[in-house]
């Protein structure tokens, strides 16, 4: 397969990107700490993600890896002729507290000032840092000296717009989801089970070459939520699909560490009159939000704009309208009315999601996931894929998600 990859010239621009925000925030080296969710470890070592990266200004990065297995993922990948950014001399078994202060030493920089990407919450998904408590701790212990600032927020601003090489990357991922999205239509009939219909997307995916760090499904004739599969955290059988439903899903296609997002609706038959409305609500929010997303306009405006059909038309939306992608970094609100459904007074907690970077200014190059939803009385209904901020005007990434989809079999 021809597929996007990246050349020398994109390590550059990512490695200069991080110079620049050591010179705006006034440190001298960067800690990266790399997750299973958020890895922006791999920004910049463009491998297996789950690294420790230690940016010092004046060098090249270092990458602390966990176990001695991932040396012979990079020995591997380097006799393969892979695009193998971290020199060998700079990849170190020492993902731990006592391999960063040995790092930090011996480049000289045991009374710097050091910028820190783990340190802050990282909304929507994570409400705490994700740096474990013990080691950062540890960290403190071994360089008192050292002042380190967190700059996850900043850099996050500066990473959000992609290069022409990473939007190739992009595209493909979008690609592998508009296919995925496709054979999970095909597969979508009465008789067959929400796990069939799961499994068709994951193939699609598997057989392109793409990953799949998410996929949501949920059918039926009355819900108000969409989650991982009931039958894959709780012992029980996948439901059969049934005439009158409307089976919903998101689809998270990732190729090299960027990400797309589909969310499909499937009409199985004649599906109630609540749910045909609330899908003409939703597609009018899709477009309200293409008509503001552009350069000059900021991400609040888009909110606010995909909010107003959806206001006119009645109901609530359960999930953020949109959201940013590679990486998130801005999501709007959700769940505003959950407290109108029946017995939702039985829960202890009932907290509406707010918008996080309302003012987040609208650059050429920023991805966002498009996912408009309505919910009526306690019918949920969602359409989307992923949209590009153009020079003039949005680029669509995704087609056929974009509208309600109706099963032909």
């Amino acid at each position: 397969m021809d597929l996007p990859t990246y050349s020398p010239a994109e390590r550059d621009r990512r490695w200069d990107l991080a110079r620049q925000l050591m010179d705006a925030e006034g440190v001298d080296a960067l800690v990266v700490y790399g997750g299973a969710e958020w890895a922006p470890d791999v920004f910049f070592t463009n491998d297996r993600p789950g690294a420790i990266v230690v940016f010092p200004r004046a060098d090249e990065p270092i990458a602390l890896v966990r176990a001695p297995a991932q040396l012979g993922d990079h020995l591997d990948a380097s006799r393969r002729g892979d695009a193998v950014w971290i020199r060998p001399e700079n990849v170190l078994v020492a993902k731990h507290a006592h391999g960063v202060a040995e790092v930090l030493r011996t480049h000289g920089l045991g009374r710097s000032a050091i910028g820190v990407l783990g340190l802050e919450p990282c909304p929507p998904f994570h409400a705490d840092p994700l740096v474990p408590y013990s080691l950062w701790s540890s960290v403190l212990q071994q360089l008192p000296q050292v002042t380190f600032k967190p700059v996850e927020a900043a850099f996050v601003r500066r990473a959000l717009s992609q290069s022409a090489e990473e939007l190739a990357v992009i595209g493909h991922a979008a690609a592998v989801g508009e296919a995925m999205a496709r054979a999970m239509l095909e597969a979508v009939r009465p008789g067959v089970t929400e796990a069939s219909v799961y499994a068709a997307g994951i193939s699609e995916s598997l057989c392109r070459g793409a990953a799949v760090p998410g996929l949501l499904i949920v059918s039926g004739k009355e819900f108000v939520s969409c989650g991982p599969p009931a039958w894959s955290y709780r012992p029980q059988a996948p439901r059969v699909i049934e005439d009158g439903d409307l089976l919903l899903a998101e689809i998270s296609s990732s190729y090299g560490m960027r990400e797309t997002r589909q969310r499909l609706a499937v009409a199985v038959g004649d599906i109630h009159p609540d749910l045909e409305s609330a899908a003409l609500a939703t597609r009018a929010s899709y477009e309200a939000g293409l008509a503001v997303l552009r350069p000059g306009h900021t991400f609040g405006e888009v909110v606010a704009a995909m909010n107003r059909p959806l206001q006119e038309a009645g109901g609530w939306h359960a999930y953020p309208l949109v959201h940013a992608v590679n990486p998130c970094g801005a999501a709007g609100g959700s769940g505003s009315g959950l407290g109108t459904l029946p017995q939702s007074t039985r829960y202890g907690l009932l907290a509406e999601q707010p918008i996080i970077g309302s003012d987040l200014p609208l650059r050429p190059g920023m991805t966002f996931a498009f996912a408009p939803n309505s919910v009526r009385g306690r019918r949920l209904v969602w359409i989307g894929g992923t949209v590009v901020v153009g020079e003039d005007a949005p680029i669509e990434l995704n087609t056929i998600t974009t509208h309600l989809m109706r099963s032909t079999r």
